[in-house]
């Protein structure tokens, strides 16, 4: 087996091979991350196929959710530019601050319509209004640009739902709400600090031609008939106003409340962007009189350029796949673990090595996020949260002639290489350093392992009679009242009949180990502890060894599955349906040589009906790995909790009922 010092060593190789491909031999991203990728893998001693494999699942993995949030927030960005909405939000604010304050009110501009949009877009999309504003002030050009793009930078790579940050969260098992709300706190004193702040004091440094040609192009740009400012303010933000509902609403409401239910649904990412759209093609697209051609016609021309970005997305995805699976991931974790360092400070010194190394923020924050979770998952007080933001700083740190970003500014602004490196360069470290330093302050507040006021919410399926499933063949399920105060009698006494794998249960060994232990010999140790929920498709039935794998599920010692069961709420049907979804042996076996502790399921049984052999039993149980069968997981969504599932303490018995509370972990 490599050593953990021998897979440091390939991982520092692949970074400096990333470094010279891209940075002196100019490769294509894209082409580099695959190539890196395949070469890490198979130095590490991974077999050929599953090298491949683990490439293309990275990429599937991340792509599956990111390219339909691309593709959503692309579109919202080009009606925006197309109706009018950005100019109006922009020349609103300016109104409001005064041509005085106007490098002020460009970095609120840039901070807000940057919200939906990518920075290049929203760079090319606000250009014209900083030539406009320079002509009619007589301001430097630097003086009104650097805060805009400073606004544009810090929503790009901190604030979801931009894909990178986005990425981030469901890398760290982040609430979406809360990290946009930590992300405004941290990234508005940034960006001020790096844009206004900055760029009054490095303007009268920067003497810029009088001439700039691309200026002259937009010098005709006047909108047509622009939309209101609320109504364009509104269609921007709507997507975060639906997410910070969502996560309000899980905080406020009770787990078992249809209000919840139906805000984290219209909350989700996607949904929320959805809506979004949708409400534009009215707000900006209909009633600013385009017709149906014209929106579809914005809708396909908008899609184009992202492709690119979705291809180095979806190979940085590639890329974390391949260094979790050759073990690179878990020799980082160990180092770090034994260094005792912060997580915060490792996710943006991560990031960070990687944007110098390949001139991607997007590619910084994909990478660095999958290497730093599992150091962050077996870390006592990191804050899901605060390290999105740490990783999102750093990876806008240091822009220099690798990055598309560092050119774009240049021929925009018409500057001379060292002006550029001397403004977007030194604004951009401004961005990452500032960005760490108001994150770690903002940790002395909501630093923490779980929270204290994280409700405790209730996984155990309801014994009912009328509604509880009972596996076939199994002993049916008996409640009546012997005595019963509503009849008159003076008290009430019940008898309840059930077998010992009713709703909400726990296997012990006994169960399929002739010499295992019973289910009052069980350990609490296991029972009780951090736990991981994993999302399954609908679609699928068998969580064999390459649906496993396709799940942020190492370094997670309790893992729990929600699957189609919890999606057809088949844990509160008296119907048993026998095609439930179920862990495969081989799983199984992967789960069990992982170190797993407890494994739950969400419908009654572990096993495919119908096994000639209950193989994920035997291996299971075999190694003292007690099997929670029949949670409800309704209530709660994918992500990290704090478990406690007790079972009544039966004597000598293979199983027994029990009761299961979940608590969201988090900052």
């Amino acid at each position: 087996m490599i050593s953990n010092t021998q897979l440091l060593l390939y991982a520092l190789l692949a970074v400096a091979l990333l470094i010279v491909l891209i940075a002196r031999f100019k490769v294509h991203p894209f082409v580099v991350l695959i190539s890196v990728s395949l070469a890490l893998g198979i130095a590490a001693g991974m077999p050929l196929g599953t090298v491949v494999k683990a490439f293309q699942d990275g990429v599937g993995s991340v792509l599956g959710f990111i390219a339909v949030v691309v593709a959503l927030g692309t579109m919202l960005g080009k009606l925006m530019a197309e109706s009018g909405g950005a100019t109006r939000i922009a020349t609103t604010l300016i109104a409001l601050f005064g041509e005085r304050r106007v490098h002020w009110a460009i970095m609120f501009v840039g901070f807000i319509v940057g919200i939906p949009v990518f920075f290049q877009v929203g760079f090319v999309l606000l250009i014209p209004l900083v030539f406009t504003i320079a002509r009619r002030t007589g301001m430097s050009l630097v003086k009104i640009g650097i805060p805009l793009v400073a606004g544009l930078s810090v929503v790009h790579g901190m604030v979801p739902p931009h894909p990178a940050a986005m990425l981030a969260v469901g890398t760290y098992h982040a609430d979406v709400g809360r990290t946009i709300g930590y992300a405004i706190l941290v990234g508005l004193p940034t960006a001020a600090l790096a844009g206004p702040l900055f760029a009054t004091w490095v303007s009268p440094r920067i003497a810029l031609p009088t001439e700039n040609p691309i200026e002259a192009q937009f010098a005709a740009g006047v909108p047509r008939e622009m939309p209101s400012f609320g109504i364009s303010l509104l269609t921007v933000l709507l997507p975060v106003i639906l997410m910070v509902c969502t996560s309000t609403a899980d905080l406020m409401l009770d787990a078992a409340s249809p209000l919840r239910s139906a805000l984290d649904f219209v909350g989700s990412p996607i949904v929320a962007l959805l809506v979004a759209l949708l409400f534009a093609f009215w707000s900006l697209g209909y009633r600013q009189h385009f017709t149906r051609d014209q929106l579809l016609k914005f809708a396909n021309d908008c899609l184009g350029p992202t492709a690119t970005i979705l291809l180095i997305i979806g190979a940085g995805g590639g890329f974390n796949r391949v260094l979790l699976e050759s073990g690179v991931g878990k020799a980082i974790a160990d180092v770090a673990l034994g260094s005792h360092a912060s997580p915060l400070l490792l996710a943006w010194s991560v990031a960070a090595l990687i944007r110098v190394a390949t001139g991607s923020a997007t590619v910084a924050m994909t990478t660095s996020a999958g290497i730093v979770a599992p150091i962050a998952a077996a870390t006592p007080g990191a804050s899901p949260e605060l390290l999105v933001l740490a990783t999102g700083a750093g990876s806008l740190v240091l822009s220099h002639v690798n990055d598309s970003g560092f050119w774009l500014i240049k021929e925009f602004f018409n500057m001379t290489v060292p002006q550029t490196l001397k403004t977007w360069t030194v604004a951009e470290t401004i961005i990452g350093v500032a960005g760490l330093a108001f994150t770690l302050l903002l940790s002395l507040f909501v630093g923490g392992c779980a929270r204290p006021d994280a409700p405790w919410v209730d996984v155990t399926a309801t014994l009912d009679p009328a509604r509880t499933p009972v596996y076939e063949g199994d002993a049916p399920m008996k409640f009546e009242f012997l005595k019963d105060m509503r009849k008159g009698d003076k008290f009430t006494l019940s008898v309840y009949s059930m077998g010992a794998h009713s709703g909400t249960h726990i296997d012990a060994p006994m169960h399929f180990v002739a010499d295992g232990a019973s289910i009052d010999q069980v350990a609490l140790g296991p029972l009780i502890g951090p736990a991981r929920v994993i999302e399954i498709p609908d679609s699928v039935q068998a969580i064999d060894a390459a649906e496993l794998n396709r799940h942020d599920w190492k370094n997670a010692k309790r893992v729990l599955f929600r699957t189609r069961s919890t999606l057809r709420g088949w844990m509160d049907s008296s119907t048993f349906h026998r095609d439930f979804a179920y862990v495969a042996p081989d799983a199984a076996q992967i789960l069990a040589d992982a170190g797993v502790v407890l494994v739950g399921v969400d419908y009654i049984s572990a096993e495919q009906f119908g096994a000639p052999a209950p193989r994920t039993h035997q291996i299971l149980l075999g190694r003292g790995i007690p099997i929670v069968e029949g949670l409800d997981l309704r209530p709660i969504q994918a992500g990290d909790y704090d478990l406690v599932v007790l079972p009544l303490k039966v004597r000598g018995h293979e199983g027994a009922p029990a009761r299961a509370i979940a608590r969201k972990r988090g900052s």
